[in-house]
């Protein structure tokens, strides 16, 4: 991973429009040419990102899934600054909405909320372990696929999830009640349900942890 100035650094986010931020500073920038920005901050003197950059972690995830034919970002650089240390990765994004978008537009819609079920189910199969997957995290192609973004906090297997690890990961997925409002989970659980090639109480074991996993709805 190549070093930047800091100087450096802070002309090419001036150049660009911070999308995200935090008390750190910018998290995500948009640069020219449809290129994104995305900056991880040492937070403590001591600590595992030290010792594995999460910039590197979030290119090597890319790498896996474009393996399993699973559309993510493009990598174009992975790059680090000191004092500050920040790592930082440059990337092409998906073109697209986030299904949290797309489901704001056209609420309880049943197509889209089977085909999330199914594609969710695809990446539970593939052996994504996804610890930030969400609505905000998919994004919608407009050929109707799907992509993921967002991708540093995340383990690949070479197996399946194990049913625990979907017990966890719908957790991540349902965590927010605004996203429980615009789904239809009835038609996300037969979508799941529909990749699983199970039967009988397999079926009805998914069906149970996911709605074990939804949050109650204010």
């Amino acid at each position: 991973m190549k070093t930047l100035q800091n100087s450096e650094l802070n002309k090419l986010i001036d150049s660009g429009t911070v999308i995200e931020k935090d008390h750190h500073g910018p998290k995500v920038v948009v640069l020219a040419e449809h290129r994104y920005l995305k900056i991880f901050y040492h937070k403590n003197r001591v600590s595992m990102a030290k010792l594995r950059s999460r910039a590197k972690q979030f290119a090597s995830n890319a790498a896996k899934l474009k393996k399993r034919q699973i559309t993510t970002v493009g990598i174009l650089d992975t790059f680090k600054t000191d004092s500050p240390r920040r790592d930082c990765v440059c990337y092409h994004g998906i073109p697209g909405d986030t299904v949290r978008n797309r489901l704001k537009q056209q609420p309880q819609d049943l197509t889209l909320s089977r085909q999330l079920g199914s594609y969710v189910a695809q990446l539970h199969d593939a052996g994504v372990m996804f610890r930030s997957l969400h609505f905000g995290n998919i994004i919608q192609l407009d050929d109707g696929h799907f992509g993921l973004i967002d991708i540093a906090d995340m383990r690949i297997n070479v197996f399946k999830l194990s049913n625990w690890q979907r017990k966890r990961n719908f957790q991540h997925v349902f965590r927010y009640q605004d996203d429980m409002k615009i789904i239809d989970l009835d038609e996300f659980i037969k979508g799941y349900q529909s990749e699983s090639g199970s039967q009988g109480a397999r079926l009805r074991y998914f069906e149970e942890i996911i709605r074990q996993a939804v949050p109650a709805v204010q």
